[in-house]
């Protein structure tokens, strides 16, 4: 047999291999841990945590010890607020992963990670519609209608410091996947454009009320997205509590009740504490 048919049979035999016995890239997968504690393990394994609230927080299934080196690549925070920002600076320090947030937020952190072992440099501070690449993961910024004080963490001292502008985020994975997290936010005429200019897949809302959107609003909110964006296939209530949650909070039995009121084609995934999900375009 000649080089040339060598080589052809090869190549043929290459491909057959290929196509026989390629793994498919796995699916972005999302945990919710209570409140607004999500993580997000995108296609290629890059494991993305939002307001990681793990002390104080009765529903979150792990500690600040249970993170290790490597465990997270990226954390992103919506506000100062406890609740919000969460432990976001010791578990950064404690995995060596980046957070990226508004600037005035972040300059805090950076004042603060060295405390826990951790490095200024893992902060990388930005403003509304800034933007962040982790391996084939970008995230862009955008604004809340919320607060942001940072709490002193005093008792005697509840003063809260300035934390710039509340925001949210919008992903888009690996496989073009685009998740809107709305943070903590009041209901927008914001929430149109981010439908119209972002167009996301997945879009997680708040529903606690009091303090941001309660589920009337949200299931508003949610009609606002779908604005121009034939894409927005599921909606996630979020900032909700199971253990503890205040007589005020509403809840995802609420929220689902009112889409359904305005008859939205849209499908409410009203996630478990723990439970993992599988998202798709």
């Amino acid at each position: 047999m000649s080089n040339y048919l060598l080589r052809s049979s090869f190549s043929i035999f290459a491909v057959f291999v290929t196509l026989v016995f390629a793994v498919p890239a796995s699916a972005v997968e999302m945990t919710f841990y209570g409140n607004q504690n999500f993580k997000f393990v995108s296609d290629d394994g890059k494991v993305i945590l939002i307001n990681p609230w793990v002390k104080g927080n009765k529903d979150a299934p792990m500690t600040v010890d249970s993170y290790k080196k490597g465990d997270v690549d990226l954390i992103l925070t919506t506000s100062g607020h406890g609740d919000d920002q969460g432990n976001a600076v010791e578990i950064a320090a404690r995995t060596g992963a980046k957070i990226f947030t508004v600037a005035e937020l972040g300059l805090w952190m950076k004042s603060e990670i060295e405390k826990y072992g951790g490095s200024k440099d893992q902060i990388y501070i930005g403003a509304i519609s800034g933007r962040y690449k982790v391996g084939g993961v970008s995230v862009q910024l955008i604004q809340a209608a919320h607060g942001s004080g940072i709490s002193s963490g005093k008792k005697d001292h509840p003063a809260r410091y300035y934390g710039g502008p509340a925001s949210g985020s919008v992903i888009t994975f690996e496989n073009g996947l685009k998740v809107l997290m709305a943070g903590s936010t009041g209901l927008s005429i914001e929430l149109k454009l981010f439908g119209m200019r972002f167009q996301p897949h997945v879009a997680l809302v708040p529903i606690a009320g009091r303090f941001m959107m309660g589920p009337e609003d949200a299931a508003f909110a949610t009609k606002l997205l779908m604005t121009d964006n034939p894409n927005l296939k599921t909606v996630v209530p979020q900032h909700f509590r199971v253990k503890g949650r205040p007589p005020w909070m509403g809840t995802p039995v609420e929220f689902e009740a009112e889409v359904k009121k305005l008859g939205i084609n849209v499908n409410v995934l009203s996630p478990e504490i723990g439970k993992t999900y599988t998202l798709s375009k």
